[in-house]
């Protein structure tokens, strides 16, 4: 609220009159010690020019139970022009088949009983179906290595993920690109990001861990993070290398399941 309102060149005092309370219930609104009436977040942000940056914060620190992180983040994937992707471990939500997403929710979440595990991949693969939809948004995505080369399932499952990466790289709506392992410096260690940019809202960063998704529209994060994404993308291989290591993957996989048949024949004897 005090980063906007020195930009837009407000005084606590113009704001105040503008809400009907004192200087001081502003300054200690700014300083976290009182909480904004729901009522007027919306005339403060129009106030300001936030542009809506102000509404959503608000329901992000004081309304959680509205809409849960993964949610809050599908609505803007869903109404988004381009979205710039990294991920480091797993396959992005929206790119998952139904066996690896069964998969990441049984290794991420080992006390989910089988039917809350089956249910989670559901409503996950009919999220990205409303995302990636014909008149869904562009997606730029680097992948590390790391998240086909480290099976979270069988061969069989990544296998089948691995030829719907390929699959959406080549239909010409994904431009996917994988960052090799040996490549330094390495910009994204940090863990999964993304970038989600609508013709209606300011840029979104959404940076992810295991179990929260937090979003900032704050200008200096975000930049900063164009930046990385940029260099990221610079370092990574091509997209038309990338189909190429990726096919190599899936040789991998059907080696190793043929190795593990080989296997199981020896030890029956047939």
């Amino acid at each position: 609220m005090a980063r906007v309102r020195h930009s837009s060149g407000m005084t606590q005092a113009k704001v105040a009159g503008r809400l009907g309370y004192t200087k001081g219930f502003i300054s200690q609104l700014e300083c976290g010690w009182k909480r904004l009436d729901a009522s007027k977040v919306r005339v403060l942000d129009d106030f300001l020019g936030a542009e809506s940056r102000l509404v959503r914060l608000y329901e992000e620190l004081y309304a959680p139970e509205q809409l849960d992180w993964q949610e809050r983040l599908h609505l803007f994937q869903a109404s988004a022009e381009l979205i710039r992707q990294y991920s480091c471990v797993l396959v992005p939500g929206n790119f998952q088949t139904k066996g690896y997403a069964e998969a990441a929710f049984a290794a991420g979440a080992p006390w989910l009983k089988r039917k809350q595990i089956e249910g989670r991949a559901t409503n996950r693969i009919e999220r990205a179906a409303r995302v990636m939809g014909d008149d869904g948004p562009q997606y730029h995505v680097v992948l590390d290595d790391m998240v086909v080369l480290r099976p979270i399932a069988e061969n069989a499952v990544m296998r089948e993920q691995v030829e719907a990466l390929i699959g959406l790289a080549t239909s010409g709506r994904v431009q996917l690109q994988l960052y090799d392992w040996g490549t330094l410096p390495h910009s994204g260690p940090d863990g999964a990001f993304s970038l989600i940019t609508s013709p209606s809202a300011p840029e979104v960063l959404h940076a992810e861990s295991v179990y929260l998704g937090q979003m900032t529209d704050e200008p200096q994060m975000v930049r900063g993070f164009v930046s990385l994404f940029s260099r990221l993308q610079a370092n990574a291989r091509s997209a038309k290398e990338s189909v190429a290591y990726l096919r190599q993957v899936i040789r991998k996989y059907e080696d190793d399941e043929s190795a593990l048949a080989q296997v199981d024949l020896q030890r029956w004897g047939t």
